[in-house]
C-alpha cells in the first residue's frame, strides 16, 4: 500500500484529512504534519522523514505539500536524502480533490506512479469557476 504524508503550514493538513475522512471514511497509513509559528524548520524535516518511514510499506510514499518552494515543501525535498531506500514522490498544491483521488486510487490498488498522475490531474481539474463551467456545459 502506498503511504501518504500531508505536509502543510499550520493545521491545513489536519483540516484536509478531516474532510477526507468525512467523505471517504477514516483512512489508514497516512500521516499529517504542520509547520507552526516558532517551529524549528530542521526539526520539522526530521519529523517529516520519520513520518515517511512510518507509512512506508515497500510500495512507496507520496508527500503532498501545500506550497512549492515553501518550508514544508523544501523540507520534504531534503527529506529524500534521508530515505533514499523508499520510493518517494513529492507533489505540491495539495487540495481536497487531489487527496480524494489519491485515496480512491490507493483503495483500488494502483501503484505510486498511477496515483501521482491521477491525483495531480484531479487537483488541476478541481479548479473550476461555476459560471464558466455552466457556459461550457450549455454549448
Amino acid at each position: 500500500m502506498v503511504g501518504f504524508v500531508i505536509a502543510t503550514h499550520g493545521k491545513f493538513a489536519e483540516g484536509l484529512m478531516d474532510a477526507v475522512d468525512l467523505i471517504m471514511g477514516e483512512q489508514e497509513n497516512t500521516e499529517m504534519i504542520g509547520l507552526h509559528h516558532g517551529d524549528d524548520v530542521s526539526q520539522f524535516g526530521d519529523n517529516l522523514a520519520d513520518k515517511v518511514k512510518k507509512v512506508s510499506t515497500g510500495d512507496g510514499v507520496i508527500v503532498f505539500a501545500d506550497l512549492f518552494g515553501a518550508s514544508p515543501y523544501n523540507q520534504a525535498a531534503l527529506c529524500s536524502r534521508k530515505i533514499d531506500e523508499i520510493p518517494y514522490k513529492l507533489i505540491t498544491g495539495v487540495s481536497l480533490p487531489m487527496l480524494v483521488q489519491a485515496f480512491n486510487d490507493r483503495m483500488l490498488g494502483k501503484n505510486i506512479e498511477e496515483i501521482k498522475t491521477s491525483s495531480m490531474d484531479a487537483g488541476k481539474k478541481g479548479i473550476v469557476e461555476f459560471f464558466d463551467e455552466m457556459q461550457t456545459q450549455n454549448k
